[in-house]
């Protein structure tokens, strides 16, 4: 392994929440991706099978995100700054600088 490999290895801490929160993201990618496909898509065929993995991805991501609310790794309701610190505490904490 190369040298910035190992020190990325060694100053990464991967938890649950990590792991939950990496998927949900690349979720909202995805969803992201399906949903521009749908729209640009040009036969109805196509458009109905985008559209139902969209479906598919919305649903999935939607299960990420409650299972992160139910942990309390998410906190929807508090206010926008506390949100924004606690996000950086997050951060601070994966990945150690």
């Amino acid at each position: 392994m190369g040298m910035f490999a190992n020190m990325a290895k060694n100053n990464t801490e991967i938890n649950d929440e990590v792991i939950v929160s990496s998927m949900n993201a690349s979720a909202a990618a995805l969803a992201n991706a399906y949903l521009i496909a749908t729209l640009t898509c040009t036969t109805p065929e196509l458009r109905a099978m985008y559209g139902a993995s969209l479906n598919q991805v919305i649903e999935g991501q939607s299960a990420f995100t409650a299972l992160a609310v139910n942990k309390g790794w998410m906190n929807p309701y508090t206010n926008p700054e506390q949100q924004l610190a606690d996000a950086y505490q997050k951060a601070k904490d994966t990945v150690r600088v």
